[in-house]
């Protein structure tokens, strides 16, 4: 997407070493405009440039309306995923829950970026829910979407609030994040400073969960018990794939054998039948005195 405009000042950012008052983690599907919304918050370029995809999570920080604030960008998922039903492969899930580690103690806010100008149907909230779900149950109650909205007209006429009431699964997303959703927009009106209204409604969900946050050890204990879980699950496809693999060749050999041994039995039988041919041209080329005992030795065979 474009980059979003921003109207507030910035200060070069300092060192990650040093801790920020807020810290904030950015989710979404590919292209949905994260990397352009953390430039926005930080008030200047700081991570990737339009079109260039995000491959692993990456921090940056600086000075914002007087604090320090650190954004977290992490790679997108895919809408579609010909794998499989799940719309992210455990490398960008296992990257994504990385994130965490890059923002200690924890994330005060994760942001479901979710750009307008895609379609929104059941399929895109469940995406969104499953990678929400990586950082845990209490994820929710630190989550708010933020639609990236490249042009008004795409609200044709009416407003962000109206729009997410006549989507049915933007309503419900925006529901399981108890109702908080913001928006930044490529073109600003006047006097317009939607970072500082973002920032306030983080400030307000931040009182109202009474300080807590996400805690990045909780999340990456659970992020090595899914990958614990996921080598499992590897493990035993690849011992199945084996077996069967085993099975073909259990299968194959049976079937050589068999082939074998028709190959045996007809072998034989044009032995014994060859034998026969030729014991009935010696016989006819007997005269008739010898037939009787050429008869007899046959018997004897």
């Amino acid at each position: 997407m474009d980059e979003i405009e921003v109207t507030h000042s910035y200060e070069e950012g300092i060192h990650l070493s040093d801790s920020p008052n807020l810290r904030l983690v950015l989710v979404g599907v590919t292209e949905a405009g994260k990397s352009a919304v953390g430039n926005a918050i930080l008030g200047k370029k700081v991570f990737d440039e339009v079109g260039v995809k995000t491959r692993v999570s990456f921090p940056c920080q600086g000075l914002v309306r007087g604090q320090q604030v650190l954004v977290v960008d992490t790679p997108g998922w895919e809408w579609f995923n010909v794998n499989g039903s799940s719309a992210s492969v455990w490398t960008v899930k296992k990257e994504i829950m990385r994130s965490m580690s890059l923002c200690q103690p924890g994330a005060h806010a994760l942001l479901l970026v979710v750009p307008l100008s895609f379609s929104f149907s059941q399929r895109e909230c469940r995406a969104v829910e499953e990678h929400v779900e990586l950082f845990g149950p209490e994820a929710w109650s630190c989550s708010l979407v933020l639609f990236t909205v490249l042009d008004r007209k795409q609200l044709r006429g009416s407003t962000l609030k109206q729009e997410v009431k006549l989507n049915v699964e933007l309503h419900r997303l925006v529901e399981k994040c108890g109702g908080r959703f913001h928006a930044l927009y490529s073109n600003l009106k006047e006097g317009e400073n939607q970072v500082a209204e973002l920032l306030a409604k983080i400030t307000k969900m931040m009182a109202t969960n009474g300080g807590n946050m996400l805690y990045s050890e909780k999340v990456l204990e659970q992020a090595r018990e899914m990958e614990k879980e996921e080598e499992r699950r590897l493990d035993e496809e690849r011992k199945k794939r084996e077996e069967n693999i085993e099975k073909v060749r259990e299968a194959l050999k049976a079937k050589e054998l068999r082939r074998s041994r028709r190959r045996t039995d007809q072998q034989i039988l044009d032995d014994e039948e060859q034998k026969a041919s030729t014991r009935y041209n010696n016989y006819n080329d007997l005269p008739i005195s010898g037939r009787s005992n050429f008869l007899q030795s046959c018997k004897q065979q």
